[in-house]
């Protein structure tokens, strides 16, 4: 029977730790700096790419280019597609995982930047769950197409019709 417990908590924690790492992606792309934050621990500490090491959630949140190229009006709209997930580890209360992951960033001229990207947390479980603590987020690659089709995240909802039927 302890074994069978021990057995349902680690698929817990795995459904727990992938709801995590879905929800900072659609937090991303539906521009939402509150779900994003709801992510990460107070500590976090990230690696992005060329960029210096990230310290703390305030330092984080001010440089998720997403966000400020939403506000500028610089991007239209980010779609990112979470691949394949490896959670490597989950001992206690700690987790180590790596991500792939396609992102599409449509920009004002219509045109989509590909980029394939590789995110490698470390995640800590606290009173509020599961929550990423350290990231090492890396491109591996991109490219650059015209969008054939665009339209934004909020014009599609506003048209759809939520509570008929």
């Amino acid at each position: 029977m302890a074994q069978d417990a021990g057995e349902i908590r680690y698929l817990l924690d795995r459904a727990a730790i992938q709801d995590v790492l879905a929800r900072y992606f659609q937090g991303i792309d539906r521009c939402d700096p509150d779900q994003v934050r709801s992510c990460f621990t107070d500590d976090v500490q990230a690696h992005y790419d060329e960029r210096p090491p990230i310290r703390g959630i305030k330092e984080l949140m001010a440089g998720f280019r997403t966000f400020q190229r939403r506000k500028e009006g610089t991007m239209k709209i980010t779609t990112h597609f979470m691949g394949n997930l490896n959670i490597r580890l989950i001992r206690g209360d700690m987790a180590e995982t790596e991500t792939n992951a396609i992102a599409f960033l449509v920009d004002p001229d219509d045109r989509v930047n590909m980029r394939s990207l590789r995110y490698i947390d470390r995640l800590r479980r606290d009173g509020d769950g599961w929550k990423i603590c350290d990231r090492v987020h890396t491109l591996d690659w991109s490219c650059c197409l015209p969008a054939n089709f665009v339209r934004p995240w909020q014009q599609r909802v506003s048209e759809l019709p939520l509570g008929k039927g």
